[in-house]
């Protein structure tokens, strides 16, 4: 095949590819406090997630305005409050006692604030079942400020859908376990996250040797590659994430929403 036709090859199959879009994990963000006798907190979930389990957009105008929302209210809440379930060695039923709209780089979200009365001494449960019926990768970021002061905080998936937090809390190492087992499931179960990595990993064991491809002649070859490129991409993504969590680098919302089924207001 000349290289005129090759060209023209590449040239065609591009044309015949489908556009792609980014994969963007779906999360919530739970923030409880915990007070001697209540427990209080703030639950957002992403207007996109609550369409997709409850079809609040009912027009069918791939909008979602605050009208639909708070006709809605009394269903989202039970919803909610269904989803969300925290004992300390009796129930504590949480109740929905405010409403409000907040952006997100990833599209619009709605935040529930919660409150329940609960002793703030012995075991905390919480169980979260949100969303995982619709979206097996849905996690909910849970931000728990106990009572004394310490900062605790969980990733609840469909795999450990379940926490519980006793008085003196958990350790920074546990913690820290807990995110890369998440992360490393996360990876696990994503077609594109294995593909990226062997698209990534590939050159690492292939050396281009003239028009062909040859294996590297040795293993600390591919070795050595192989680590330059993973610290590579840690610190690249390293940075890139401290850029965008401190407020440094903030891409226009409309480039991020555009992937989002639904807006509001």
């Amino acid at each position: 095949m000349s290289g005129f036709t090759k060209c023209i090859s590449a040239v065609l199959l591009m044309l015949c590819c489908l556009p792609a879009a980014a994969h963007k994990p779906s999360d919530s963000y739970l923030s409880l406090n915990r007070e001697p006798d209540r427990l209080a907190g703030r639950w957002d979930i992403a207007l996109r997630d609550l369409d997709s389990v409850l079809d609040l957009d009912r027009n069918r105008d791939d909008r979602i305005d605050w009208g639909e929302v708070r006709t809605r209210r009394d269903e989202i809440d039970r919803y909610a409050i269904t989803r969300l379930l925290v004992s300390n060695g009796a129930p504590c039923p949480l109740h929905v006692t405010d409403h409000a709209i907040d952006h997100h780089s990833d599209g619009t979200y709605l935040v529930l604030s919660l409150a329940a009365a609960c002793s703030g001494e012995g075991a905390l449960t919480i169980d979260y079942s949100a969303l995982f019926d619709v979206d097996a990768q849905h996690r909910g970021l849970l931000r728990l400020e106990a009572a004394g002061g310490a900062v605790l905080s969980a990733v609840l998936s469909r795999e450990q859908p379940r926490q519980t937090f006793e008085p003196g809390g958990a350790s920074r190492w546990q913690a820290f376990l807990g995110y890369v087992r998440d992360g490393i499931v996360h990876i696990a179960i994503g077609y594109d996250h294995i593909l990226f990595l062997i698209a990534l990993l590939l050159p690492a064991v292939l050396g281009r040797d003239g028009r062909t491809w040859r294996p590297v002649p040795r293993l600390s070859v591919a070795a050595g590659t192989v680590f330059k490129i993973v610290t590579a991409f840690t610190l690249a993504h390293s940075v890139t994430l401290s850029l965008a969590t401190l407020g440094i680098v903030q891409l226009p919302s409309r480039l991020s929403n555009r992937s989002s089924r639904c807006q509001c207001c």
